[in-house]
Order: structure tokens, then sequence, then C-alpha cells
């Protein structure tokens, strides 16, 4: 049912103006998406080989009952001109990947879901330059080059990991994070929000504060989690204590989620980061879901889908369009080139990533987020200073990585985007094999996080159970 405002009531954006700018920039992405297929068709590739692996990595600690191991899978696509694509993510086993694609060109459109991450690769290999490099030349962007991207800490209570290392707890906690200020460089930390109870975070910020001081940005994540009430709350609470954002802290329907954020937005000076109003897209219209043939990670398909023009009339829930980088580099691009004219600031929302994974986040923030201020910003610019946010990450929290050269390292609270061709990381068959998933390991790490279950809410000091009654 179409919403029709109440005589007189303002639209919360001028939704035709919206509408029109993206509808202009979809048109163009899809054409330069048109000569990123014409170069790698032109090339001629044929694939000849694929191999998988299946990496169970674990995590520093234990996420808090979450799991102390996280599980991934890799391929190679090998082609008859030598190119290597490298994919993280994918699902289909190596020998139901080879009868599909063996023989066919990667950038058949038909296997385009299929070759995920791989895609990217090989389009940048085949360029000869590293991915973000040739996309801005695809693009034609004259926007300034960055070689590296600020990336945010990503923190939260660790029960021990199996072997009883690397606990984080409510009173280590503030002496955790300056240590991830003074040993590893970091400059934005993040706090997954889901291990107390909300009102102890009102304190465990300001003790924060009071050891790390102010000289570090600090974002938060409730993982909509909490009422509007609580969320409120929280807000108030830590006012003075200069939150960078708070990441969607009200959970329920998408509906829900976008009027409690409107309403908090009024009642707190704190920013709202969104992974959903990047802008809003119709769900009725999305795409096919994943196996399908035609869809698959960075497979770009939200291009198709329209604006929710209806939720952008009653909302607006957020400041910060924070997309997954999953999505594809050209839906990205997308995003944030509408939510800058709508005037939001940007981020990156972040998935489980360990090495090629994170390659493409760093290749698609160095080409969609850099943007040209003006020395004297006026009236009626397009553009506005100090609008981009670091990249959201877990990669500070595994134990290892499964590319050459091991986990990449941080300088001053950044990664570097890779300069190599394609992604610019290659996988290192001997990382594989070393965290490659057994049954075995699969079932110690299940008998941990399933022991630490068994009393979490004591062990974290829990008054109400889940559901909100006192224990």
């Amino acid at each position: 049912m179409t919403w029709i405002p109440p005589r007189g009531a303002p639209d919360m954006y001028d939704v035709d103006a919206v509408a029109a700018f993206d509808r202009e920039n979809v048109a163009d992405i899809k054409a330069r998406q048109g000569r990123i297929n014409e170069d790698g068709r032109a090339a001629g590739l044929k694939i000849t080989d694929v191999r998988t692996w299946r990496v169970l990595m674990p995590w520093r600690g234990t996420k808090r009952w979450d799991g102390s191991a996280e599980g991934f899978s890799f391929a190679e696509f090998e082609t008859d001109q030598g190119l290597v694509g490298v994919a993280e993510g994918l699902s289909s086993e190596a020998d139901a990947l080879r009868s599909r694609v063996l023989g066919k060109n990667p950038f058949e459109p038909e296997i385009r879901g299929l070759m995920g991450l791989a895609y990217w690769d090989l389009a940048g290999k085949i360029a000869g330059k590293p991915l973000y490099r040739y996309l801005r030349e695809v693009f034609e962007l004259d926007t300034p080059e960055v070689t590296k991207i600020p990336i945010a800490a990503y923190t939260w209570y660790r029960f021990p990991d199996v072997n009883g290392e690397h606990e984080v707890t409510f009173d280590t906690y503030p002496r955790h994070v300056k240590s991830l200020m003074e040993d590893e460089t970091f400059r934005i930390i993040k706090l997954s929000m889901c291990d107390f109870e909300p009102h102890r975070y009102v304190e465990l910020i300001h003790n924060i504060r009071d050891e790390a001081g102010f000289d570090v940005d600090i974002r938060v994540d409730p993982h909509a989690s909490w009422s509007e009430s609580e969320a409120l709350r929280f807000m108030q609470g830590v006012e003075d204590c200069r939150i960078e954002w708070i990441e969607e802290p009200v959970g329920g329907r998408f509906e829900n989620i976008f009027r409690a954020g409107h309403r908090l937005r009024l009642m707190s000076s704190i920013p709202i980061s969104s992974h959903v109003w990047l802008p809003p897209l119709r769900r009725d219209a999305a795409p096919r879901p994943y196996g399908t043939y035609v869809s698959g990670r960075y497979g770009d398909e939200t291009l198709d889908q329209p604006l929710d023009l209806d939720a952008m009339r009653r909302h607006v829930p957020a400041d910060v369009s924070a997309p997954d980088a999953y999505a594809g580099p050209l839906a990205l691009k997308r995003y944030y080139d509408t939510a800058r004219f709508m005037g939001m600031e940007l981020g990156m929302h972040s998935a489980y990533e360990l090495g090629p994974g994170t390659a493409i986040r760093l290749h698609v923030a160095a080409f969609a987020f850099p943007y040209t201020i003006p020395y004297h910003i006026v009236h009626g610019n397009g553009t506005m200073p100090m609008s981009l946010h670091g990249l959201d990450a877990h990669y500070n929290q595994w134990m290892g990585d499964v590319i050459k050269g091991g986990k990449m390292p941080y300088e001053d609270g950044c990664l570097r985007v890779p300069e190599g061709t394609g992604l610019g990381v290659e996988l290192d068959h001997d990382l594989l094999d070393e965290y490659r998933w057994t049954e075995e390991k699969q079932d110690l790490h299940t008998r941990h996080i399933e022991a630490i279950r068994a009393n979490h809410l004591d062990r974290l000091g829990w008054r109400k159970d889940r559901m909100g009654w006192l224990r």
C-alpha cells in the first residue's frame, strides 16, 4: 500500500530530485559496467581449472557466546592465459563449480554469480592494474587518489579461547582499547554492544574515555537489539563522550527501524549509522536469492532495485550510509553517490572477511569514497567536508589469514590498498592447509562455545533474562 502523507505535510526528502539523480546515476554506472564486461570478454580468457578450500579461522579469544572460530571458503579460478582469479565466500564445492564454469569466459553473464570476487580480481588483472585504479579510469574520476584507508578496530567482550587465552572483561576493556591504540596504532574503536545490559555500556564508555582519552573515535553497535527507550537512555547517558556514531540500535521490522531512527535523531546529537538506509531500496523488488545462477556476492544486482520512495517521504532515520561491500563495487558506488546527494555521510559495514574480502573493501573505498572539496564551501555545492568515516572491520580479531605474507599490517590505524594487479592478494596454499576445516577442529570449538552458553548470563552479570524479565 502506498503511503499518502497528511494534507500539507512536507516530504522528508525531495524524493523527485533524489529519484531523478539516482536514475541518471544508475544508467551511467550500467554503461560503465558494460565496458568492464567488454574488456573482460575481449581478453578471451577460458577457465581451465577451479580449486576450492574450506577454512576454520579462530578468533582472538571467544566472541561473546557466538563462537571461537568461523568457517570460510576460498577458490582459485585458473585460466588458459595464466591469470588466476581469487574468490572468498563462494558456497559451491569444486566439482560443482567446475561443471558450470570450465571452458567458459569468466565474463559471460550466466556465470557472473558463480565467480564472486574472482570476477573483480580478473578484471583488474586483465587491465594490468590494481582494481581501484582500473575502476577510477573506467569512471573517469579526477578525485584524489588514496593509498591508505582508515580502519576501525572491532571490539567485544571476549571469553577465553580454547587455550584459555585472550580474555577481555568489563574491567579490562578500557585497557584493551588503550592497547589497541598504543600497540596496533588504531585511532577508531568500535564496540559491539550486546554482551552486557544497556545501562552498563554507559559506565563502560565513560571508563574507556577515562583510560583512552579523546584521541580515539568511538563508534558503537547494539546490533538492533534494543528498544527505542533503551537506546535513548544510552544515547543521553553518553552525550558527553563524543560518540562518532551509533549503528541501528533498534530492531524489528524495517519500518520500525526507520521510525525509531528518525525519532532518536530528534532526541540525541549522536549520529546514527545504517546498513539498510543506504538509501533504502524497495524490498518487494529485490533480486533473486543467491544460488540461482544469476546472483552472488559482489554481483552488483541491487543496481536493478528501485529506491523506496515511500519510506523516504516519511523518515530521515540515519546520518551515515554504511553498506556491505559484498553488494558489489558498482552497487556501493550507486549507494554512495545517492547518499551524498541526500546529504548523508559515508562509511562501510563489516561482515566477516579475511584477506581477499578485506582487499575488495579497500579497493572499493579507494574507488568510491574520495571526493573533491572546494576551497570555499558555498551554498548549492554538492559536497560537504568531513563526511567520510573509516571502515568497520573484524580483521583485527582474527588469529591469522590465508594470503601470502599473512595478515596485512596496520599503519597509523590504516590498511594500505594492495598495489598488485586485481585485488593484489594471493592465496597461500600452506596457510590454507594450516587452517583447513576439519570435523575434529569444529567439534573442539563447538564444545567450547556450548560450555560458555550454559552460564554466560551469570558470567556477564545480567539481572534480566533475554526476554526482559528479572532473573
